[in-house]
């Protein structure tokens, strides 16, 4: 009986949880609403195919299109921080001075470089926005089997 009493409390925490994870700013509830996720490829990315159809199977999961949107270089970032795009595709180092600002993926359609100076194809999203970066990161894991 005793049991069933400490158990109640866990229940309602858990109950108030309701769907993790969540995206901090609402990035995938925004997708979803509007029907549209905004994503951008930087210049002189010629391989970005499988991480904008990576990208655009998750727009379709929500009942969204991909809209694609010009952006370059620091601009292309300063977008994603200010949620004005919501991901960014194009080739990143995993030391990249960026990290600290945005959420940067594995390497896409390849393994991950020995140097974390190399750029690769990378898919960049918001940080704190961590159902889109869960499930990105799980669809790239995904490809890589």
């Amino acid at each position: 009986m005793m049991w069933r009493a400490s158990l109640l409390p866990l229940l309602l925490a858990l109950g108030a949880c309701g769907a993790l994870p969540r995206d901090a700013a609402g990035t995938t509830e925004r997708i979803a609403r509007e029907h549209v996720m905004r994503v951008a490829v930087l210049p002189g990315t010629p391989d970005a195919a499988p991480a904008v159809a990576l990208l655009d199977a998750y727009a379709a999961k929500h009942r969204a299109r991909l809209m694609l949107v010009a952006a370059h270089g620091e601009h292309a970032a300063r977008q994603l921080e200010e949620g004005r795009i919501d991901a960014l595709v194009g080739h990143f180092a995993k030391a990249s001075p960026w990290m600290t600002d945005i959420s940067l993926s594995k390497a896409v359609g390849r393994r991950e470089p020995d140097d974390s100076r190399q750029p690769v194809l990378r898919i960049a999203r918001r940080n704190g926005e961590n159902a889109l970066i869960l499930a990105t990161d799980r669809a790239i894991a995904a490809m890589a089997q």
